[in-house]
């Protein structure tokens, strides 16, 4: 039985483009996704309870045994265009973009920008890690703000560089949606990230 919350957030992540242009084109539908991949969730990953990108995660494992319209729907909802991590983005516990996160973004802009027809999301996620004093000092209180500037700087930046303003949104996830673990220092590296995305996570 399809789930209503069988979102584009149940992608594999082997199946994201991490940092790799992709044609822009209509995307499925979370309805699209949830009749095609209801049964596979079912199946696959009985009792898993959504929230915490544990679906996600579930079907990750699981991506080999996918069904055929299942795995079809997913290659053609590829939502995450490009997954830039935070550390190359921002300085750390800073949230202006640095020299090297403006000249990524940058090369991402030209390719969106000339042919751009759909919103773009620009998502931003950190670790689990507290805010500490210098951040709090500066009236950011909490991870959830942290990434929301973050984000709010890429969405600028990219304007800047010639993206649809009206086409571009950004949003702060804090560490609400962590792709890896938080318990060592490779895995909260691989937290801290923006993503972005064709259509909201």
């Amino acid at each position: 039985m399809s789930k209503p919350w069988l979102l584009a957030a149940t992608l594999p992540l082997a199946l994201l483009a991490t940092g790799q242009a992709r044609a822009q084109q209509p995307v499925p539908t979370a309805s699209d996704i949830a009749r095609a991949c209801g049964s596979d969730v079912d199946r696959l990953c009985p009792g898993v309870p959504p929230g915490g990108g544990r679906i996600k995660q579930c079907m990750k494992e699981h991506v080999s045994q996918l069904s055929a319209p299942c795995f079809d729907t997913l290659m053609s909802a590829i939502t995450v265009m490009y997954t830039l991590n935070s550390d190359m983005l921002f300085p750390p516990g800073g949230w202006q973009l640095s020299d090297a996160g403006k000249e990524a973004i940058a090369q991402i802009a030209r390719k969106l920008a000339p042919t751009q027809e759909h919103r773009l999301y620009v998502s931003g996620f950190t670790d689990s890690i507290p805010i500490g004093p210098e951040l709090a000092a500066e009236g950011i209180t909490s991870n959830l703000a942290l990434s929301q500037r973050r984000a709010d700087a890429v969405m600028q930046f990219l304007i800047s560089q010639g993206v649809n303003p009206a086409l571009v949104v950004a949003k702060g996830f804090g560490d609400a949606d962590p792709i890896a673990s938080n318990a060592t220092p490779e895995g909260r590296a691989r937290n801290r990230r923006v993503e972005l995305s064709l259509n909201p996570l």
